[in-house]
């Protein structure tokens, strides 16, 4: 059994929603006697060829059945509801959350009309090989006629032959399901569109031992939403967990597509399209670490036109060039992080030389990487550490610090070596000291 833990994807938003509906499901399943009230499962579960009920639509993906069902589905929501959370925001992410949920919900029960529970279960059997209906019925006749019932009689008294046969072998009247996994496969299914070369760590099960590594969102799906996948259309895609699973990844993956598509969310080009191309991360950013706008037309250049001929382009203005570092300055000022990092993009596609001043720099690489945009900070604190070696011991700190927040330790000490440990003060001493067992993957 695979169990992830945690991912290394972005995360710009705290999972406040995440958590809450953690604990809403953990109160709903202490309220239906920890997943063992059969008659609250009636009621709160999706039912089944009973009718459409819009309420169960929204309760039956907060209902579990056992402790296992609950701990495993929380598991599986926190890891990738924090993905999805954290590049949505809350109230987004919440209506995505209940929108997978409540459509699959009506689906169900729109498709499951006129549903025969008791019928169904029986003809399962059937179909694997424990039973026999037509040598059951037979038999049932056969007592029907020693009893002197007429023909009339014994066709009226099997009209419910399969409920009656579905009874006495002790099957559950009626048909529900219920829990959060149809709407987390939706999440993960939303996790590969958006994520797909982000790791997830891995806890595998085997007996008594547990092991960790780390896997790709694209690998983890493949393998959970394919297996479902599988499973279903070899059923038919009749009423099992494995439809429900792959319903909720069929809905997640629309919905996430679809978000994609009308930019609701930013991937970074790490989206799954963007995989498919070849065109992602790394290889569609230039060297200060910006995203380059693949729409963006390339000057052509004519090989056979000899050097001395070509005309050779005007240099950038120097007063083009403070104007600009003025209202970068001033955005920064305004703490619009994001448009001043823009602004000094555009500035360097055309400028690749211009520098902000020294405060102005550090405080543009500091409030980005509060802001949680660390592909965007780094480069720009590698920048201040080069233009400004003599007070760079705090940026490189806060570098160190950047590439921990994500996991990456090789690149944090790389950063700390590089560090003047004689000109640290005591604060920074313990800071450094603390780094550096972080790196060394150490606790503190």
């Amino acid at each position: 059994m695979m169990i992830p833990l945690s991912t290394d994807a972005p995360v710009y938003h705290y999972p406040v929603v995440s958590i809450v509906l953690i604990v809403v499901n953990v109160f709903a399943f202490l309220i239906t006697g920890w997943g063992s009230d059969f008659d609250a499962l009636m009621t709160w579960g999706l039912v089944h060829g009973e009718g459409l009920h819009p309420i169960q639509w929204v309760t039956n993906n907060f209902i579990h059945g056992g402790f296992f069902h609950l701990i495993g589905n929380m598991i599986f929501l926190w890891g990738f509801g924090l993905v999805v959370e954290g590049k949505l925001g809350w109230w987004r992410f919440l209506l995505v959350y209940m929108g997978i949920g409540i459509l699959q919900g009506a689906l169900l029960q729109t498709v499951m009309l006129g549903y025969d529970a008791e019928k169904a279960k029986i003809e399962k059997l059937e179909r694997f090989g424990f039973i026999d209906i037509e040598e059951e019925k037979q038999q049932a006749v056969e007592e029907l006629r020693d009893e002197g019932l007429t023909d009339e009689e014994i066709e009226e008294e099997l009209e419910n032959f399969e409920a009656v046969l579905a009874e006495e072998m002790g099957i559950p009247k009626g048909s529900v399901s219920f829990g959060a996994s149809t709407v987390i496969f939706g999440l993960l299914a939303m996790s590969l569109v958006w994520a797909p070369k982000n790791e997830v760590t891995v806890m595998w099960l085997v007996g008594y031992r547990a092991v960790t590594f780390e896997m790709t969102i694209l690998w983890f799906a493949a393998l959970f939403i394919g297996e479902d996948l599988l499973v279903a259309t070899f059923l038919g895609f009749e009423m099992s967990t494995s439809t429900l699973h792959a319903t909720g990844a069929i809905l997640g993956g629309i919905a996430g597509v679809a978000m994609f598509k009308m930019n609701m969310v930013d991937c970074e080009d790490w989206d799954i399209f963007a995989v498919w191309s070849g065109k992602y991360g790394p290889w569609v950013r230039d060297k200060y670490g910006y995203r380059i706008d693949p729409n963006e037309k390339q000057e052509s250049v004519n090989l056979d036109e000899p050097v001395e001929k070509k005309r050779r382009k005007k240099g950038p203005s120097k007063s083009n060039r403070a104007s600009k570092l003025t209202e970068i300055a001033g955005l920064v000022e305004a703490d619009d992080f994001q448009a001043a990092s823009d602004a000094l993009y555009n500035l360097r596609r055309r400028d690749a030389d211009a520098v902000p001043d020294e405060e102005t720099l550090k405080k543009l690489a500091v409030g980005l990487a509060r802001s949680q945009m660390c592909d965007e900070a780094i480069p720009l604190m590698e920048d201040y550490i080069g233009a400004y070696p003599e007070s760079a011991t705090a940026m490189q700190l806060r570098l160190a610090g950047v590439h921990l927040t994500l996991d990456d330790r090789r690149s944090a000490m790389d950063v700390l070596r590089a560090v003047d440990r004689e000109g640290l003060s005591e604060k920074q001493k313990a800071t450094f000291k603390k780094l550096v067992q972080s790196a060394r993957g150490q606790d503190s």
